[in-house]
């Protein structure tokens, strides 16, 4: 199967902010290589602009951020923006503060179990992004366990973050292998240390293990692999670049 690198737009939310922004960010990040995007960040742009922009570069939007709010206030809209976009995979970025705790957990999970079965019923999937907090444990066991054990695995997915598992203390490869046939599309960001703190790196560049985590993804059936940098020293379409040059060297389209 064909390994294909995405960019996620939440990296240049900065060079988005206008149709005609959004239109030369995507013409820089299709001459990149890139075949393909998720859409964050993007929402004060029209849906139908998004997708025509897209689409005229060639670039497929294989997964979305959506608020909190949208999916449990705007669900049916939200299904119709999907279509628009062509896209199945509708993406929550963050797990709401007040959620963040044992019984939190387990009633998010109750809520958007239902929410994802809606979603199967759309042609539409589900799919949850971790950051660190969900590994603090509860008598034993992690937030993303509660969340993996109380929701459909057919409709409810995981876009892991491989900086973010990381940062929780956990093992990237690890938990791919954990959550197998429910990541879809995984974000793959890198972890550096400078002036003794951690900071975000361009994939291959910092001290992820990629030998196991790439492995880790093509057993687990990831099928889009998306680069993501949220904030660093260097500039974001570099950052994009260097990650897609490291990534094509081992095989990635």
């Amino acid at each position: 199967m064909v390994k294909r690198l995405g960019a996620q737009l939440y990296t240049v939310r900065d060079y988005c902010k206008t149709p005609e922004e959004f239109d030369v960010t995507l013409r820089k990040i299709k001459d990149m290589g890139y075949t393909t995007v998720q859409a964050s960040a993007l929402w004060h742009l029209p849906v139908d602009e998004v997708a025509s922009i897209a689409r005229s570069h060639d670039l497929s939007i294989v997964l979305t951020h959506m608020g909190y709010d949208r999916f449990t206030n705007d669900l049916d809209a939200l299904i119709k923006d999907h279509h628009t976009l062509g896209c199945k995979l509708a993406g929550l970025g963050g797990l709401p503060q007040e959620f963040r705790n044992e019984e939190g957990y387990k009633a998010f999970a109750k809520q958007f179990r239902a929410i994802a079965d809606e979603l199967g019923r759309n042609g539409l999937k589900f799919s949850y992004h971790n950051h660190q907090f969900e590994f603090e444990r509860f008598q034993g066991k992690t937030g993303l366990e509660l969340l993996m054990e109380n929701t459909n695995p057919e409709t409810f997915l995981f876009t892991l973050d491989t900086y973010w598992v990381q940062a929780g203390g956990g093992n990237p490869a690890a938990w791919i292998r954990k959550l197998n046939q429910r990541i879809e599309a995984i974000h793959l960001k890198d972890m550096s240390i400078m002036d003794s703190q951690p900071i975000m790196a361009e994939v291959m560049e910092g001290n992820l293990d990629w030998t196991d985590i790439l492995p880790a993804c093509e057993e687990a059936g990831v099928e889009w692999y998306l680069i993501e940098r949220d904030a660093g020293p260097v500039e974001a379409f570099e950052s994009l670049q260097i990650s897609y040059n490291n990534l094509s060297k081992v095989g990635f389209a």
